[in-house]
């Protein structure tokens, strides 16, 4: 809340030095300050070109408005009832996905990887695009967690949504992950006994300068995914993955409801919001089947 209105507050101060509003004070508004501010974001420089995004714009105006109203501007029952205040529609954002190409390229390139963390790495890029589990799911899986005799792995660490954890839930590991998955637990084994260690808790264990065994930080994760790009000069999103499992599912066939059930959404509306949507050749496809 800071950050937008005193972003806010700086664009109000740029409009009052180019006389566009007779006012920073926003106890004293008015109608035609605010139709500047909304002219300002459409025509501003912004990160994406000319003017702020849509949904960013819409954002700031209801920022605009939950102070102007917490302050008792009157202004802001001339903004609700005018028939000329209009924000841009918000346009669904772009869902980034690795092509089934790119993704076997990727995977292509850290079979060159040398040590544990180029295990690790395999391994994390094979479970989280043929699985779609989150980021901490996999990082905090047990051993005991898989299940190799029907490739499944429970999800003991699910995301907190709502203040309430969500329910325990069993994810399928599908084919095209199910040798990489063999060959970790092989290195596995050959990397705890490297260290005079038998078996331990964690599915992807970390061995300490102590000697001691834990599970990944979340930052740490995130290195041995940086050192992979650096190493092999490739560009990845561990949450592009996530992503890539669901589109992929989806341009095979599989339903949006299919898909929005192994991602474990409350919503079909926040799988196709920000994980996958029916590509357009796709859809003219199966409507040019009907005629």
């Amino acid at each position: 809340m800071q950050r937008r209105l005193s972003r806010i507050g700086k664009a109000f101060v740029e409009l009052k030095a180019a006389g566009k509003v007779t006012t920073t004070n926003p106890e004293k508004i008015r109608f035609q300050d605010a139709l500047a501010f909304l002219a300002w974001m459409r025509t501003c420089p912004g990160k994406y070109g000319s003017g702020i995004r849509a949904s960013t714009q819409e954002n700031y105006f209801e920022y605009l408005v939950g102070l102007l109203r917490w302050l008792e501007n009157p202004v802001v029952q001339e903004l609700e009832m005018s028939s000329i205040v209009r924000l841009p529609r918000k346009e669904p954002p772009e869902v980034v996905v690795l092509s089934e190409s790119a993704l076997k390229k990727l995977q292509t390139r850290l079979k060159d990887m040398p040590g544990w963390n180029g295990c690790v790495t395999r391994f994390m890029v094979a479970m989280y695009a043929y699985t779609g589990l989150r980021r901490s799911e996999l990082r905090l899986a047990r051993l005991r967690d898989l299940d190799k005799k029907s490739w499944k792995i429970e999800v003991a660490n699910p995301k907190v949504q709502s203040g309430w954890l969500s329910p325990v839930a069993v994810v399928t590991i599908l084919p095209p992950a199910r040798q990489e998955v063999r060959d970790f637990l092989r290195e596995r084994k050959e990397y705890l006994s490297s260290h005079d260690l038998g078996e331990c808790e964690p599915l992807v264990p970390r061995i300490l300068r102590d000697g001691s065994v834990d599970y990944w930080t979340d930052a740490m994760w995130g290195k041995v995914k940086g050192e992979a790009q650096r190493v092999e000069g490739i560009s990845f999103q561990i949450r592009e993955l996530r992503a890539t499992f669901a589109q992929m599912c989806r341009d095979r066939g599989g339903s949006i409801e299919a898909v929005s059930r192994v991602l474990r959404h409350r919503s079909i509306l926040t799988t196709e919001m920000y994980y996958a949507r029916m590509r357009p050749e796709a859809a003219f496809r199966e409507l040019e089947s009907l005629f």
